[in-house]
């Protein structure tokens, strides 16, 4: 995947406007996470897609943490997992998003649909105004449900 012009650009804008300098260590893995936005990469995964680089892991991690300060990228773990995976915040949409995840074989997927209607009721009814929400439903996938599901 070929990270876009536009897209990489509104992410060097947020990290400048939170007075963090543009690295080109910092440019490579941002693109990974532009390349990969639709994946939930871990670190490792991270450092390993850059294998060809002389970035390394502490630098990696690092940057992770400067990302998610930025409001940039989001900590998010499935599944009782003990490693943290990262997920690219789209700034084009008000909300981010949110996940499905399945107890038997930790698939995830991404919903996109919005709460609009639970926040003005949690607003009007509790005088709390929602900046931003994340919401994680465990459940059965239906390929898990329907035994379709290889057990590999």
């Amino acid at each position: 995947m070929i990270t876009s012009d536009y897209e990489l650009k509104q992410y060097l804008q947020r990290i400048k406007d939170n007075q963090a300098k543009i690295t080109t260590q910092r440019i490579e893995i941002l693109k990974v996470l532009i390349d990969h936005k639709h994946e939930h990469l871990t670190a490792e995964d991270i450092v390993k897609q850059l294998n060809d680089s002389k970035i390394g892991q502490a630098t990696v991690y690092r940057t992770l943490e400067l990302f998610c300060s930025c409001g940039i990228l989001n900590k998010v773990n499935f599944k009782k997992e003990e490693m943290t995976r990262y997920d690219l915040i789209d700034l084009n949409k008000k909300h981010f998003h949110h996940h499905l995840i399945c107890n038997q074989c930790g698939k995830v997927i991404e919903i996109n649909d919005d709460l609009e209607k639970l926040e003005k009721t949690i607003q009007e009814n509790y005088g709390f105004k929602i900046i931003n929400h994340e919401l994680t439903i465990s459940g059965i996938c239906k390929e898990c449900q329907n035994g379709d599901r290889d057990e590999n």
